[in-house]
C-alpha cells in the first residue's frame, strides 16, 4: 500500500512540474518563426521543407494567439514584419478560411 502514495506522489509531483514549464516568450517564438519561414523557402529535401513549413504555420497561429499580426493593410509582401496587432494590421480570420 505504502509503495501504491509513493508512486501517486510521484505521478503528481512530475505532472505538476510538466505544469510549471515556462512557455516560449515572444522573441524566442519570432526567431523559430523567421527561421522555419526560411528553411520553408529553401531548396533540398522536400521532406524537410514541408516540416518547416508545417512548424512556420504552427508558429505563426502561436504569435496569432499572442496578439500579433503577420502585417499592416496596403504593405507589399517584402516589407510585411510581426509585430502587435493594432487596428490598421492585417488579421487572420482562421475559422473563416477553415469553413472555406
Amino acid at each position: 500500500m505504502r509503495i501504491s502514495f509513493a508512486a501517486i506522489a510521484f505521478v503528481v509531483a512530475a505532472g505538476g512540474a510538466a505544469a510549471q514549464q515556462q512557455r516560449p516568450t515572444i522573441p524566442e517564438l519570432l526567431t523559430a518563426e523567421a527561421k522555419a519561414a526560411l528553411a520553408c523557402e529553401g531548396s533540398g529535401d522536400p521532406a524537410i521543407i514541408r516540416e518547416q513549413c508545417r512548424l512556420r504555420d504552427r508558429l505563426s497561429g502561436r504569435l496569432a494567439q499572442a496578439g500579433y499580426c503577420w502585417g499592416r493593410k496596403g504593405q507589399t509582401d517584402e516589407t510585411k514584419d510581426w509585430h502587435a496587432c493594432q487596428p490598421d494590421s492585417i488579421f487572420e480570420d482562421d475559422i473563416e478560411a477553415v469553413q472555406r
